[in-house]
């Protein structure tokens, strides 16, 4: 389960582009051939069950089929009821819901509290095989049903058609963020019947339902949901354009046989900013990138050591050079896209400078063998350039030998990871699920956690994670972050480098085109002009 949590964060766009086929390069203005429709270029998606996808594009497309109890608002990611009327807890383990009424799923079928408990109980269930299913392993039963000795999990009780509880195994004040993960969305009925044939055509309770079947390596197209309960969407009609290369979709987008673009190659940032004009936009996300370091190795068992490299890397110079300022250099573990995020956290640690770095790295004792190794997944094409450049620079400031080493495939560094059989420093990176301090903080650096690839134990931190999670209200929960995250940054097990802009392109045909901190296009809101 870690593996798809990780490559959903890491490169999905890199491991689905190496799998996908080819699309034809005719027929992109087919959409727009009809009344207020609209074409948007997207990779293969793993899966259109909302439990089952593993990257942004299956992402794309489940948010636009299915509405969660909660939404988040795309400038402040603060969170919002949508389908839920309001959820409440007295004490942050039994949480109690109340649906809103009116909402149906696109057959005419009621969305009702059985529609989201049963959901629930089918993706943590061992025999549904959903990837997302750990995002249910805070509620009491879970892991009975994971492990397949129970059908339903003991914390949801259905009170009525509009009313049903949640109970937790421990308090946790950030769960209502998290139910507006689409993992979280209700299914009709029908969807247990033969689940197989359901994905190829979902029926959910979103704004847009899709017309005719997936179409794989080719197309999915969706109409406007006019039943939809919620702000109905503004196009009649959205065509998913299924591509092998983004490079290809920026073609057709040249040529008006594409409408949005939702990620321009960053190849071709320079060229898209002058060829678009007002067109190409830029937004922030919620990804950001890490150098992280295998702790308990002896190379790089000093935090000195660690905040010292941190120093040695020029953030601002790669994020410009390299990435064409598509990466914005960070300023802590959190970015500031996430309500509560501390704001500079991380201070002059973050920031580039050589003498600094040199008599931090000195004082510290230096590296065994003056020397160490940065490993990388070579399939994500960027990740060669900005690593070699930060190894010349570490050891150009620190007077270290630091060599690179490519794995070919995000999977191949992932696998070793997980299997404690890398001793080198590795690139990783991570996007939230919910919008929370404490999932940048927990999910990496507790040491339970499966992406927790630095084996980082510290019990000081865990604590403040802990109290964080058992605060009665955000504010006094984010205080408990911030202070979790000074004593990570004081430790330094991963570099904070940078977080990941969204750059987007669009024809003139459309308006109003955003894309969100989880690099999501809102097609909701997509105006045809």
């Amino acid at each position: 389960m870690t593996v798809f949590l990780h490559i959903r964060g890491m490169a999905a766009v890199g491991i689905a582009s190496v799998l996908l086929a080819s699309v034809a390069s005719c027929g992109g203005s087919e959409a727009g051939k009809k009344t207020g429709a609209f074409s948007v270029a997207i990779l293969e998606p793993s899966s259109l069950m909302p439990a089952n996808y593993s990257e942004v594009y299956g992402a794309q497309v489940v948010s636009a089929l299915f509405t969660p109890l909660v939404t988040f608002d795309i400038k402040s990611n603060e969170t919002r009821l949508e389908v839920a009327e309001s959820i409440e807890s007295a004490d942050n383990k039994v949480w109690k819901v109340r649906l809103k009424p009116g909402w149906t799923f696109g057959n005419g079928e009621a969305v009702t509290s059985k529609s989201f408990v049963d959901a629930w109980n089918f993706a943590a269930n061992k025999k549904s095989a959903q990837l997302n299913a750990y995002v249910f392993g805070e509620i009491e039963g879970y892991r009975e049903v994971a492990s397949g000795a129970a059908e339903t999990m003991s914390g949801l009780r259905v009170v009525d058609d509009r009313n049903f509880e949640i109970t937790l195994v421990r308090p946790w004040s950030q769960f209502k963020q998290l139910l507006g993960y689409p993992a979280f969305s209700p299914l009709p009925s029908v969807a247990y019947k033969d689940p197989k044939s359901f994905e190829q055509r979902p029926i959910g309770n979103g704004p847009f339902v899709i017309e005719g079947a997936w179409q794989h390596d080719q197309q999915i197209t969706l109409r406007r949901n006019e039943s939809y309960a919620g702000t109905k969407a503004k196009a009649g009609e959205v065509q998913f354009k299924i591509y092998q290369s983004f490079d290809t979709a920026y073609n057709d987008l040249l040529a008006n046989n594409l409408d949005v673009l939702p990620a321009v190659p960053t190849a071709r940032i320079t060229e898209a900013k002058s060829q678009l004009g007002d067109r190409f936009g830029e937004s922030p996300s919620g990804r950001m990138e890490y150098l992280g370091f295998p702790v308990t190795s002896e190379k790089f068992t000093s935090p000195g050591v660690r905040k010292a490299i941190s120093m040695a890397i020029d953030r601002d110079a790669i994020t410009k050079a390299i990435f064409k300022g598509t990466r914005t250099p960070a300023t802590g573990f959190v970015p500031p896209v996430v309500p509560g995020a501390a704001q500079d956290a991380c201070g002059a640690l973050c920031v580039h400078d050589a003498a600094a770095a040199k008599a931090a790295f000195d004082a510290a004792g230096g590296i065994p063998g003056n020397s160490f190794t940065i490993g990388y997944n070579s399939d994500a094409p960027e990740n060669k350039e900005w690593v070699e450049a930060a190894a010349r620079q570490i050891s150009k400031d620190l007077g270290v030998n630091v060599e690179t080493r490519a794995y070919p495939k995000l999977a191949v560094l992932l696998g070793d990871l997980g299997s404690g059989k890398v001793d080198t420093a590795f690139r990783t990176a991570w996007t939230f699920y919910f919008p929370s301090p404490e999932n940048y903080l927990k999910p990496l650096f507790t040491q339970d956690a499966g992406e927790n690839f630095s084996g980082y134990r510290n019990d000081t931190f865990e604590k403040l994670l802990r109290d964080g999670a058992t605060a009665k209200d955000t504010e006094a929960a984010n205080a408990k972050y911030a202070e979790a995250e000074k004593v990570l940054l004081d430790d330094m097990p991963y570099v904070p480098l940078w977080y990941q802009g969204v750059m987007a392109g669009h024809s003139k045909r459309v308006g109003d085109v955003s894309v969100d901190s989880f690099r999501r296009l809102r097609i909701e809101s997509v105006v045809v002009k």
